[in-house]
């Protein structure tokens, strides 16, 4: 029984993977929401929130999450990745709608 088609096939696919992922990584990390970094500590109590810990979700943030009109992904935990809309729908739910005055 010969080997090397398989060995070659698997190969192939572990190379595809690692490609897919490094290719998904860079388009978040093309992404990323920095009009969080306006404010101090948002950037951290949003990684917070991500885990159920939303005590440092404060008001101040989730203006700057509200006000993001454009798609973007935030980096909450080594390599993972959340949409911002993911952090709209928290502050929702923990800090309530807030006008803009």
């Amino acid at each position: 029984m010969n080997k090397k088609p398989s060995n070659l096939m698997f190969f192939l696919s572990a190379l595809i993977f690692t490609a897919l992922v490094f290719q998904q990584s860079e388009v978040a990390a093309a992404n990323y929401c920095s009009a969080i970094d306006t404010v101090p500590g948002c950037h951290d109590s949003l990684k917070l929130a991500a885990e159920n810990d939303f005590r440092w979700l404060g008001k101040d943030c989730c203006k700057v999450v509200y006000a993001i009109s454009y798609p973007c992904f935030l980096d909450v935990l080594h390599g993972r990745n959340l949409d911002i809309n993911f952090f709209k729908s928290i502050c929702v739910n923990v800090i309530g709608p807030i006008t803009f005055v």
